[in-house]
């Protein structure tokens, strides 16, 4: 075989190795702010609103204080949805599968594109044509590396995909196609990725610096010289369109996000911080074994402590070590690489102090530096002093391999852990254990599946935490009241209003709570003063048309009816009591569709939020009222597959196949039930 089939060979395996690597994470669940940006986020489920998604922010999330202007998300998240509803037959926007598959896709053009890249990287340093297969290395490298796991299975870090892909896409046209650099046709993939997340930005950086390092053949060193200024000034030149492009679109991006708070407290402490974590992504590269989905690490909050000091020493060490490798052409794509790492991690490691100290998901776009600067390593070791070891070569490939293949390993159980809600937010427990919102959402998934003692012990444990998070004071709330315990459910839902007054959250439940125990003006009262914070609230919504059915004011049904569906068209609960309130003359008709379509809806958000037993409670309710209704069969059979009663599961989905021999979805279901019984 040529040189040319061998590549286009191993390509195609490594291509093989990461799709079987990540072959069971295709039906993960959605988990954390995938609530309120996808189940919760009403805007996604037509095709329609895409328009407004590019108008301003407030569609991306039904959380105001989380709304970031990302149109290009979300419009992303809408045509999910809209191919989830064609394969379930219209039964569910939230198939994971179609969410999974266009995360999993766009990872998988990234490490195509870093193949261009590298091959170029590491033609300047050597001139040798097994650079192609250094270029395969970091293409596998990359595509298996275990940290990379959280951003593909999570779905909504899309963001971090999406910008990545397009800082990568303006790169590989401008290295691999040369000829479009007049027409600056290589920018577009960057303009476009400002509409995923403003880190798309830091390509002008990077392609100044790739141009004075890489094209130019210029050390770091040489800045301080006569010629080396000229040759930097002249590679800024050459990234001026990127950077003016790059720089409006952020500001632009900044303007449409008018509510967002970074989320952090102390911007000083925060930066003295981030060396720290700086030396934390570097190990985790090279040992992802503490990655965890919501971290504990404390910030930095006095000069006494000792990770400032680890931290700066660490930083002024890759400084120094960027400034004597990018000396040597042979060792420049390694100080480029690291030039990358520090550039990429700027947006979330420097000034602008966020929620939390570190996340795994944010070295998503760094670390491609890193494989830069590791591949460019091997290349060394393996053409200056391996090359004419026969054992020495092979000793290197085998270790090469066995760090892919454990890369490939931790990958593929890290998938295990983001399948369920509970894998997740028990293994943050473990790893995490001094982080309140992790044991928050582990109690919240043992509330699902009724283990209301394991859930009050996690809530406890959340509270000597975060005592003052509204969330976890209204998810007390919904235990207390599911206890029996109203007294104290109430207490818990006031105080998730004081900790969170400027959420809808608190008000819904709370409006929830009073609607269900009969308060029906207060609940009134309350439902309407969380609307009045967001409007888009699609939950808030419904229970607003409830309350005005149950108090029987047509005027006011009418006007809320009419409005939902102004915000969501097509919305069936809407249109249900819409007709309703415009004719009363048909009440019992109408009353019974509103009933029906409002509890597959809500059995399909207990279900989405991991809470199987209310889902079954809930599509009992439907089938009190109609008995033939197959969504309900077929509902319930999914709830007890993953409550992990399969004999139940066979009874439900064998009743939706007699009524609908060609409900395929059931048909999925019931065999998956049968499969796990034979096991």
């Amino acid at each position: 075989m040529n040189r040319n089939a061998i590549v286009a060979l191993l390509g195609l395996l490594i291509l093989g190795a990461i799709i079987g690597t990540y072959s069971n994470h295709f039906n993960n669940e959605f988990h954390f702010d995938d609530a309120h940006t996808i189940v919760d986020n009403g805007y996604i489920r037509t095709l329609s609103n895409i328009p407004l998604f590019f108008k301003d922010c407030t569609t991306s999330s039904a959380m105001p204080s989380h709304q970031g202007y990302r149109p290009l998300v979300t419009s992303t998240l809408a045509i999910d949805y809209a191919l989830s509803m064609k394969k379930t037959a219209g039964q569910s926007g939230y198939d994971f599968f179609w969410y999974h598959m266009s995360n999993f896709t766009w990872f998988i053009m990234i490490v195509g594109l870093l193949y261009i890249i590298q091959l170029k990287l590491y033609n300047y340093a050597f001139n040798n044509e097994n650079n192609k297969y250094f270029a395969l290395l970091g293409c596998a490298w990359y595509g298996l590396h275990t940290a990379n796991a959280e951003t593909v299975n999570y779905i909504i870090s899309r963001s971090d995909i999406l910008s990545t892909l397009a800082i990568v896409g303006s790169f590989a046209m401008y290295v691999g196609l040369p000829q479009l650099r007049k027409y600056y046709l290589y920018l577009l993939p960057a303009a476009l990725g400002m509409f995923a997340k403003e880190t798309t930005i830091m390509f002008a950086p990077a392609l100044i610096a790739y141009i004075y390092m890489i094209e130019r053949q210029k050390s770091l060193s040489e800045i301080f010289t006569k010629d080396g200024v000229k040759q930097f000034f002249g590679s800024i030149w050459i990234g001026i369109p990127a950077l003016v492009i790059c720089l409006a679109l952020a500001v632009f991006s900044i303007v449409m996000t008018k509510h967002h708070e970074p989320g952090g407290t102390s911007m000083w402490w925060y930066l003295a911080t981030q060396p720290y974590v700086v030396l934390h992504y570097v190990t985790q590269f090279f040992f992802p074994v503490s990655l965890t989905a919501d971290t504990d690490l404390p910030m930095v909050i006095k000069l006494s402590d000792e990770r400032l000091y680890f931290g700066v020493a660490f930083i002024i060490g890759i400084v120094v070590l960027i400034f004597k490798t990018s000396n040597s052409p042979k060792w420049r794509p390694f100080s480029f690489g690291l030039v990358w790492f520090l550039l990429m991690l700027l947006p979330t490691s420097s000034f602008i102090a966020l929620a939390e100290v570190t996340n795994d998901h944010r070295v998503f776009l760094p670390y491609i530096g890193l494989v830069f600067s590791m591949v460019c390593l091997v290349a060394n070791l393996y053409y200056y002093a391996f090359e004419k070891i026969e054992v020495a070569r092979y000793v290197l490939i085998g270790v090469l391999v066995l760090a892919l293949g454990g890369y490939a390993y931790g990958t593929h159980e890290r998938n295990v852990i983001w399948k369920t809600d509970e894998a997740l937010w028990k293994d943050v427990t473990e790893k995490s254990p001094n982080n309140g919102r992790g044991w928050m959402n582990y109690g919240l998934t043992l509330m699902g599946k009724g283990d209301y003692n394991g859930a009050l012990y996690a809530y406890e444990q959340a509270l000597t935490k975060t005592p003052n998070y509204y969330i976890l004071h209204i998810n007390l709330g919904v235990l207390k009241d599911a206890t029996g315990d109203k007294a104290t459910a109430e207490q818990y839902y006031k105080n998730g209003l004081a900790y969170g007054p400027t959420y809808v959250e608190p008000y819904y439940y709370y409006a929830r709570f009073l609607f269900n125990n009969a308060r029906t003006t207060e609940a009134e009262v309350m439902v309407n003063h969380g609307l009045a914070l967001f409007a888009g609230h699609l939950y808030s919504r419904y229970l607003q048309m409830d309350i005005y059915n149950a108090l029987g004011d047509r005027e006011k049904l009418l006007n809320a009816a009419q409005t939902t569906l102004s915000i969501y068209p097509g919305d069936a609960k809407a249109q249900a009591y819409l007709a309703y309130a415009q004719n009363p003359n048909n009440v019992t008709a109408n009353t019974q569709t509103v009933t029906v379509n409002s509890l597959i809806s809500q059995s399909l958000a207990y279900y989405n939020a991991g809470k199987y037993n209310e889902c079954i409670d809930a599509c009992r309710k439907v089938l009190a009222i109609d008995d033939k209704n197959t969504t309900a069969y077929n509902n319930i059979c999914t709830a007890y597959n993953q409550l992990f009663k399969y004999d139940s599961a066979v009874v439900y989905c064998e009743k939706a196949i007699a009524l609908d021999a060609n409900f395929t979805l059931a048909k999925n279901n019931l065999t998956w039930a049968k499969s796990q019984l034979k096991k």
